[in-house]
């Protein structure tokens, strides 16, 4: 049965299975901590400054570059030890991009030729710079960065909020692009 041996009963059999748990953990923790782990994400400690100008847009939508612009701000301030500037002069960074589409298209549509689900796609390039550029930045291409998102007006979710959604996890990739890779340039080759 269960009731056979009391709480008070099993802690006097075993008295330093508490102490030797911790001791297993501080040891479990010093030697991850001796091998240089960080739980952070890596980022550029040379850089502390960062310059998000207004995006610029090649779709009709309106506002989709303000929006995320707004967001990239918000996410790197957030996420990053990186601190955001209204100045080029004063920047370590620049991170710029170009909304180069923004579509909304209808995946299911009701038999009455209504609209019941659609999806909302957002594609951008975009650019981190040192401020000077360096000779290797300067030839680099964009980073083209892509989100969908599904949404269905039945329930009551609108082009906005799709755009918003779509928005923000561009946002998330932008900010997730700007950790510092593994691997150096040399590494590769």
């Amino acid at each position: 049965m269960f009731g056979r041996h009391h709480r008070s009963d099993l802690a006097a059999r075993a008295p330093g299975l508490r102490p030797a748990a911790w001791a297993l953990l501080a040891i479990i923790g010093l030697s991850t901590a001796g091998c240089g782990y960080n739980f952070r994400a890596p980022y550029d400690k040379s850089v502390q400054t960062v310059f998000v100008p207004m995006f610029k847009s090649q779709t009709f939508t309106r506002d989709v570059e303000k929006m995320l612009t707004e967001m990239i701000q918000k996410e790197i301030g957030r996420r990053t030890p990186y601190r955001i500037v209204d100045n080029l002069e004063d920047a370590d960074t620049i991170l710029s991009g170009v909304v180069n589409f923004a579509d909304k298209n209808i995946v299911v549509e009701s038999p009455f030729n209504l609209p019941r689900q659609l999806t909302r796609t957002v594609n951008v390039s975009v650019n981190w710079l040192h401020n000077p550029p360096t000779t290797s930045e300067k030839m680099r291409q964009p980073t083209i960065i892509s989100e969908t998102v599904n949404f269905v007006p039945e329930v009551g979710e609108t082009s906005l909020t799709a755009l918003n959604s779509v928005c923000q996890r561009l946002a998330a990739q932008v900010v997730d692009m700007m950790e510092q890779p593994w691997y150096t340039e040399e590494d590769l080759k």
